[in-house]
Order: structure tokens, then C-alpha cells, then sequence
């Protein structure tokens, strides 16, 4: 492989692992991006001066200090910066550089209970993904972010327990207020389970719902405006709905993946067939985007 001269340096040479969070002192970009390949989902710098301070260990007394956090995210828009560096292989197809990885995509069914995705769920948070939904026919047609479901109230615990994937897409997109048939569906799983606590927390939950989207309507109408809880259409910077995952083909160049990526801030692509663009090829992730640059690094 060819060596690239590395533009700057960060701190690293020791590391510290805090679950994925890796603390790292005195070291290159090479090692910044071991870290990474290595499971490190951000990794904490200590700052000398300025930047994005996070002060960590703690309030009170020693051992707490300045740090910033470097994501996977901003190793690839520090290459994407760079680019003109790896003009060789930045214009190359994703699938011609053995990026698009059908073995490691997470999937389940519309019809399938929501609650056999969690453990998906799991993995997708290790490995800062989703989870695809597919049909019978491999068409990807929507996906289960953690992150989504994160931002959700506490209901989504109910929601998860006794709906199916696809009624759990849509409660998601309808963040706080879902369909009635949806409401209906997930007190009447609670109760045929015996989960009566849930199933009270669920209800107050849906009594304060009412009246704040009462209040709300009515203060929308006074502006000439109908009231609209669905979550909004995200563009870019912004979250995506259940229904509306970012795609791209294997015929896609690397750097055009890193852009749509970064565009969309996300970290993993799903990969659509050539031949029929609904059905699902893999995936391609910031973290086989990171690799490609440490072999050309070599």
C-alpha cells in the first residue's frame, strides 16, 4: 500500500476504555483510527486549550479535566478534508473495494413481534447501526433506530412488548401521538400479558398526551393552522423516520458514501441491489469507510 503523509496529530499512546468510550493520550490518526476498528465508538482528548469542553470523572476535587469528544463520524470528515490525498481510491465503487457487507446486517420482518428485534437492537447500539426491515422479498422497506426509539417516552417499553415490527415503525414516526388502532393494540397486548403497571403508566400517558394536543389544537386554530403531532420529515442534520432510511449502490464511490453519510449524519449505509434497487445488498458502515483509509495509511 502507499504511505500518506498524516496532515495532523491528535492525543493518544495510552488507552483507557470506559465501555466504548476510549480515553487516549499522545498519538497519530493511525492510532486514533485502531482505536476505533478495535470497538472505540468515541474516543475523549484531553484539550490544551479552547474547543468542545466535557468535563470527565466527575465533579469535585482531582481527576476530572477538559476533554473533547472524537466520534467515527469526525475521522471520516477529517479523510472526506483529505481527500485529495487518496484520489486512487476515492473514486473507486464500494463493492470494488469489498465495502458492502451482506453477512452483518440486521434484520427482521414486518409481521414479527417488535420485542424479537431487541436483541438486535443490541448489537445495532454496539455497532452504531439499525436494524433493516425487510419483507418476504428482501425489500428493505424501513429500519429500527435505537436512537429513534431512545427518543421516545417511556411508553416505547409498551409499544416494544406487544406490537409487531411494523406497528412499531409507525409508533415511532408518530413519536407521542399514534394511530388509535396502534394505542388500542398495545393496551390490549398489556392486559391479555397482565402487565397492569405498564399498562397505567401507558394510560396517564395518554390522558397528558390528550391534553397538551387539546391545548395545542387550540392555539393552532386560532392561527388559522391545524395541529400535526406526527414527527416532521427529517432532512439533512436532522432525525429520519422509521420509513425513510439512507441508501446507496455498490456501485457508489467511496467518496460519494462518506458525503451521503455525513450529509445525512449518519454512520452506516444500507446497500439497495443493482439490479433491483428495493432489495436489500448490505450494508456499509463509517467503520469499513475508517479501514480503508488505515490500509492506504500502511
Amino acid at each position: 500500500m502507499s504511505s500518506c503523509w498524516i496532515p495532523d496529530r491528535i492525543s493518544c499512546l495510552q488507552l483507557v476504555a470506559v465501555e466504548e468510550i476510549f480515553l487516549v493520550f499522545s498519538s497519530s490518526v493511525l492510532e486514533a483510527i485502531d482505536a476505533v476498528l478495535s470497538g472505540a465508538q468515541v474516543l475523549a482528548v484531553p484539550l490544551r486549550s479552547g474547543g468542545r469542553r466535557k468535563q470527565l470523572g466527575g465533579g469535585g476535587g482531582g481527576g476530572g479535566g477538559d476533554f473533547c469528544w472524537l466520534t467515527q463520524e469526525d475521522l471520516v470528515r477529517y479523510f472526506l478534508n483529505s481527500i485529495s490525498l487518496f484520489s486512487h481510491v476515492a473514486g473507486r465503487s464500494i463493492s470494488s473495494l469489498g465495502l458492502v457487507r451482506a453477512d452483518d446486517v440486521l434484520s427482521v420482518r414486518p409481521h414479527e413481534a417488535a420485542l424479537s428485534a431487541v436483541p438486535l437492537l443490541r448489537r445495532a447500539i454496539a455497532t452504531e447501526t439499525a436494524v433493516a426491515v425487510v419483507d418476504d422479498y428482501g425489500h428493505l422497506v424501513g429500519e429500527i433506530s435505537p436512537a429513534l426509539l431512545a427518543s421516545c417516552d417511556e411508553t416505547a417499553a409498551a409499544a416494544v412488548a406487544t406490537l409487531s415490527v411494523a406497528d412499531l415503525m409507525a409508533y415511532i414516526d408518530y413519536f407521542g401521538s399514534p394511530p388509535e388502532h396502534i394505542s388500542r393494540a398495545i393496551k390490549a397486548g398489556l392486559k391479555s400479558k397482565g402487565l397492569d403497571a405498564m399498562l397505567e403508566l401507558v394510560e396517564n400517558e395518554a390522558v397528558s398526551s390528550f391534553a397538551f394536543s387539546s391545548s395545542s389544537s387550540s392555539d393552532d386554530e386560532a392561527h388559522g393552522r391545524a395541529a400535526k403531532l406526527r414527527r416532521p420529515s427529517s432532512g439533512s442534520y436532522g432525525r429520519r423516520s422509521t420509513e425513510e432510511p439512507v441508501v446507496c449502490s455498490p456501485a457508489s464511490s467511496l467518496v460519494a458514501v462518506m458525503m451521503q453519510a455525513l450529509a445525512h449524519r449518519a454512520s452506516y449505509l444500507w446497500v439497495l441491489d443493482e439490479d433491483d434497487d428495493c432489495r436489500l445488498a448490505g450494508i456499509v458502515t463509517f467503520v469499513d469507510v475508517l479501514r480503508v483509509f488505515r490500509e492506504q495509511l500502511q
